[in-house]
């Protein structure tokens, strides 16, 4: 009786086991869906030699329908679009986090004192967990959107330059204000600063050669370390860190 006991425990054992890991069982034969051109691809990259095939997608969409489908055994998303799809009760689920982080900063040129200032401030956000919580709050649709402080008249501009890239970083409002994390982390870091905040609208080339002619001071939208960008102008630190998972059929 004990012995067959035994046996039934270590069956059921074995079927939890086989269970709880069967999402990452056998990867050289899964395939992995994501949309191509995307930081998400780059992520999915790194396990490329862990999977049978990546298959790039048009849109992000696209690729978590595919998993859905079961025509996919993966894909990858960053933490907000992660947080958004299961929020929508999409059938996706994660599986890991991804050796991946995707590191957000922004540019000057020739102005050194402001660099000085910006990255000192970020850190700051960063140690108080104010940026945290913006990130955190861009995940539960409950977004910062701080206004920017009215200051006095003789007070100095801080220019800015900023592409509308889509959510969360730079996206416009149902009033076509432009806003994402990239402008609240900004518009704080002005106030602080005491700063008038003027935010000059453009496509990110056109951002980068207002800011080599040294006509704004700034470009911050959605931006990433860049070797060849980081010859040319002044990468401030990091203001953001997003993560990467991947998924399976939920």
């Amino acid at each position: 009786m004990i012995r067959k006991s035994f046996i039934i425990l270590l069956t059921a054992l074995l079927l939890f086991s086989s269970c709880s890991g069967e999402n990452e069982d056998n990867m050289s034969e899964k395939t992995i869906a994501v949309e191509i051109n995307s930081n998400s691809y780059l992520a999915a990259k790194t396990i490329a030699d862990e999977v049978k095939e990546i298959k790039t997608i048009s849109t992000e969409d696209g690729a978590v329908a595919l998993v859905e489908s079961k025509e996919a055994d993966f894909v990858v998303l960053d933490e907000f679009k992660s947080s958004e799809y299961i929020e929508n009760k999409r059938k996706i689920e994660v599986v890991k986090l991804l050796n991946f982080t995707m590191d957000y900063c922004a540019y000057l040129h020739n102005n050194q004192e402001l660099l000085n200032k910006f990255n000192a401030e970020i850190i700051a956000l960063l140690q108080d967990g104010t940026i945290k919580a913006i990130k955190d709050s861009y995940k539960t649709g409950e977004t910062f959107y701080p206004e920017l402080q009215k200051l006095k008249e003789n007070a100095p501009v801080l220019t800015v330059a900023t592409d509308v890239v889509g959510f969360p970083y730079t996206d416009l409002t149902s009033n076509g204000a432009i806003a994402g994390i990239d402008i609240d982390i900004l518009t704080i870091v002005a106030n602080k600063l005491g700063y008038n905040l003027e935010l000059i609208v453009v496509p990110t080339d056109e951002a980068f050669s207002l800011l080599q002619k040294d006509e704004v001071d700034m470009v911050i939208s959605g931006l990433i370390y860049e070797a060849e960008r980081d010859a040319n102008y002044d990468a401030s630190i990091s203001y953001l860190s997003v993560e990467y998972y991947l998924h399976s059929r939920g």
